[in-house]
């Protein structure tokens, strides 16, 4: 799904990020599209209609997340999202580019 608009958020995670971070949180395809709407601010009509669904499914599917991942609100939502997406760049191996210089050098204070 090709943002219409990039949010600060959204310009930092890559498709293949948005696959990683599915894949940690165990989202659905359609959970990971709405998330992904959140991240670009897009309220729930807006997401409504880029999804090709009413308002009330897209208000359902957000209900379900927040429960799923644990969380309240959009904000939580999208610190959980930026938090695992840190994460995902900070584990040995990634193939995800490092956003902190000083993971390359091995001092990053994400590494454990």
């Amino acid at each position: 799904m090709a943002p219409a608009e990039a949010s600060p958020l959204s310009r930092f995670i890559s498709p293949q990020a948005w696959t990683g971070i599915g894949a940690r949180l165990k989202l659905s395809n359609r959970e990971l599209q709405i998330a992904q709407c959140v991240c670009r601010d897009r309220k729930e009509s807006a997401i409504a209609r880029e999804l090709g669904v009413s308002p009330h499914t897209v208000h359902t599917h957000l209900e379900r997340l927040y429960a799923k991942i644990g969380v309240c609100n959009r904000i939580e939502l999208v610190l959980v999202l930026f938090g695992t997406f840190l994460c995902l760049t900070a584990e040995p191996g990634s193939k995800l580019p490092p956003i902190c210089g000083r993971q390359c050098e091995e001092r990053c204070p994400l590494r454990g």
